[in-house]
């Protein structure tokens, strides 16, 4: 789709330039154009030609260009109507582009918004995560923290992931996806936005978590909610994919006191994460190195089949993300009774960690 818009703007530019030529061949030669309709050509021609540009470039602010440009455009159209009506197509179509691309822009700012919000309202309490702070914490888990080299190393007031992938529906084909989250502890919270390319339709995905409530909203082309979904069902299954989030990206976390454990062998550990007066378990499964290695949880619903089942999240690819060995791929899948699902894979591009809250309040 971006290709072929990119297309149309390019097909767009060179119709302008030649209006131009043409305006300034019969302008001097035979004084039937007027110098102000030649000068409306030339600026139609440098407004659309900076906004392609920028277009291709993915800079956002070609939109702010687009307007006074189409407006031009569309002014010249109407003075040589017989000869240039057509091109009011083009200009429809980029129209509703720019219509679509500043209702992305305003869903996106909500998310933008609340995720600063949450940075300003984490509380931060700049110690070090030391032996002592993981003295009463199970074996296995222990030995993950260091294995991810959480010891020895700020304590975790929030952390921020981008991925790449991509998800199905049961039964529907794979579509690709980047996601832009971020993940505060004191208070908990996720705020996890989705932009994917469903069926050849530009869809945005925002999922809120605030520790107290739920809502998960889609919006293809970013306009029309196809789902808004805000219930006690849908809370305790975000709670899940918070714990989920932690553990295997914020390990260090574990050590407040919303996780409590219960040890189930050497290389298995059932957690649980209670917030107002909610709880929800996981077990986490460890590998011989000590990487936590798969999650899973009878507490998540499938919101499509309205109930739940087993949940599984098995990780791997570990590297290094900012001094922190972390898994950079895993699986969401459902262990429905007649066979497993895998919806989604997740490849982690970036994880940071405690961002600043003056930077993101800028």
């Amino acid at each position: 789709m971006r290709v072929l818009f990119a297309i149309l703007l390019i097909i767009h530019m060179l119709i302008h330039i030649l209006g131009f030529a043409w305006s300034r061949l019969y302008a001097s030669e035979f004084a039937q154009v007027p110098a102000t309709q030649s000068l409306l050509w030339f600026l139609a021609t440098v407004l659309i030609s900076v906004t392609t540009i920028l277009f291709i470039r993915k800079k956002p602010t070609w939109v702010l260009l687009a307007i006074p440009a189409l407006i031009t455009s569309q002014l010249l159209i109407y003075l040589n109507w017989d000869a240039a009506k057509y091109g009011s197509i083009l200009n429809l179509i980029i129209l509703l582009v720019i219509i679509i691309s500043i209702a992305g822009w305003k869903f996106e700012k909500s998310f933008k918004k609340d995720k600063i919000d949450a940075i300003i309202a984490n509380s931060v309490s700049g110690k070090i995560i030391s032996e002592a702070d993981i003295a009463m914490l199970p074996l296995p888990v222990k030995k993950y923290l260091k294995y991810s080299g959480f010891l020895d190393k700020p304590e975790i007031e929030n952390f921020e992931i981008r991925f790449s992938g991509q998800m199905r529906e049961k039964n529907k084909n794979w579509f690709s996806f980047t996601t832009e989250q971020l993940n505060t502890i004191d208070p908990p919270g996720r705020y996890f936005f989705m932009k994917a390319n469903y069926k050849g339709v530009s869809t945005q995905g925002y999922h809120k978590y605030d520790g107290k409530t739920a809502r998960m909203l889609i919006k293809p082309l970013s306009i029309f909610k196809v789902i808004d979904i805000s219930s006690r069902k849908l809370l305790k299954s975000e709670m899940v994919t918070y714990l989920n989030d932690v553990c295997i990206f914020a390990p260090g976390a574990l050590i407040n006191d919303k996780f409590s454990f219960e040890n189930m062998g050497n290389h298995t550990v059932k957690v649980t994460y209670t917030y107002a007066e909610i709880s929800i378990s996981a077990v986490m499964e460890f590998g011989e190195e000590g990487q936590l290695i798969n999650f899973f949880s009878n507490d998540r619903y499938d919101l499509g089949e309205k109930k739940k089942f087993l949940f599984s999240t098995p990780v791997g690819g570990y590297k290094s993300f900012n001094g922190y060995n972390l898994p950079s791929y895993g699986e969401t899948i459902w262990h429905y009774p007649d066979a497993d699902f895998v919806y989604g894979k997740f490849n982690a591009l970036e994880v940071n960690f405690n961002i600043d809250r003056k930077i993101n309040n800028s």
